[in-house]
């Protein structure tokens, strides 16, 4: 996390409209559909656990939503790894948003308590098409 780096009191984890990031919000999630390229870029890991077990259909379409999302569940049963990327001031706000993707679909999972969270700023993806194979075989080949 950033400068509010492990939170212990609950204003440092709320986010802007409010909300415990923890808990997720979504009004962030849903700015976060559209962000400000000129905020900073965070990648974003969230442990949660669940009542009931999130069928594997489920998990699989997630990475398929198109916006950097990812959910996995780690060996332990009912425990998740909810994953993405963020655009957002700070590393709060980025966690309020990808969690806040949890609770924009509710139809994925009812009920979750978050156990730990993550955020890391990072340098945007590339855009570029060109695969990294294509790039080491061009330079091979200038030199």
């Amino acid at each position: 996390m950033s400068e509010r780096s492990m939170p212990h009191d609950a204003a440092s984890w709320a986010c802007p409209h409010g909300q415990d990031a923890r808990r997720g919000c979504v009004a962030c999630y849903e700015e976060s559909v559209s962000p400000n390229p000129a905020l900073p870029f965070w990648e974003v890991a969230a442990w949660f656990t669940t009542e009931r077990p999130i069928p594997i259909r489920t998990l699989q379409d997630v990475h398929h939503h198109g916006r950097r999302f990812a959910l996995d569940q780690p060996s332990t049963p009912l425990v998740y790894l909810l994953t993405g990327h963020a655009r957002a001031h700070d590393s709060v706000e980025a966690i309020a948003g990808v969690i806040g993707f949890l609770l924009h679909n509710r139809h994925v999972v009812a009920n979750f308590t978050v156990t730990e969270t993550r955020a890391s700023p990072q340098s945007p993806p590339r855009t570029s098409t060109t695969r990294q194979t294509d790039v080491w075989l061009d330079d091979r080949r200038s030199g």
